[in-house]
């Protein structure tokens, strides 16, 4: 079993949850140590004023849980930011989502921070991509699209 921590980047910290994620089968569990802000954003709950896109996926993925803050004095030379240390434990199986679709819709759903799902679905990017999709969608299932 390999135990790891690393303390990451705000940069890199998304897209490498994300491949560690992918790779769930290589862990059971991993402790990052991230920026306070992302991840407070990891653990964040539906209403929370940090709930993000970020949030949403990667607890679909995994559970996420937050160990403990560590304050910037802990270290030599003080970083300009605060530190948090998160658990990341996958669930098994994953949910049976195709998940570069799901991120499609989510992405959809959090492009603005305090706008309605019905303006982000009225916009005509957002319809024309949606038609655009069923279309593909009908044409793989062989059935006949029908929009009105």
């Amino acid at each position: 079993m390999l135990v790891n921590t690393v303390t990451l980047y705000i940069q890199i910290s998304s897209p490498f949850i994300f491949k560690l994620l992918h790779h769930r089968s290589f862990f059971r569990c991993a402790t990052l140590m991230l920026q306070r802000e992302f991840a407070q954003r990891l653990v964040a709950k539906p209403g929370d004023k940090l709930y993000c896109r970020l949030s949403l996926n990667t607890q679909l993925l995994a559970r996420v849980d937050h160990l403990m803050k560590v304050g910037r004095n802990n270290f030599r030379p003080p970083p300009k930011v605060e530190s948090s240390v998160v658990r990341i434990e996958p669930k098994n199986p994953p949910p049976a989502v195709n998940f570069k679709e799901w991120d499609g819709l989510v992405r959809i759903c959090f492009v603005r921070k305090n706008r309605t799902l019905v303006s982000c679905f009225k916009s005509k990017s957002v319809l024309d991509l949606l038609e655009k999709n069923f279309k593909i969608h009908c044409s793989l299932k062989s059935q006949v699209s029908t929009l009105q």
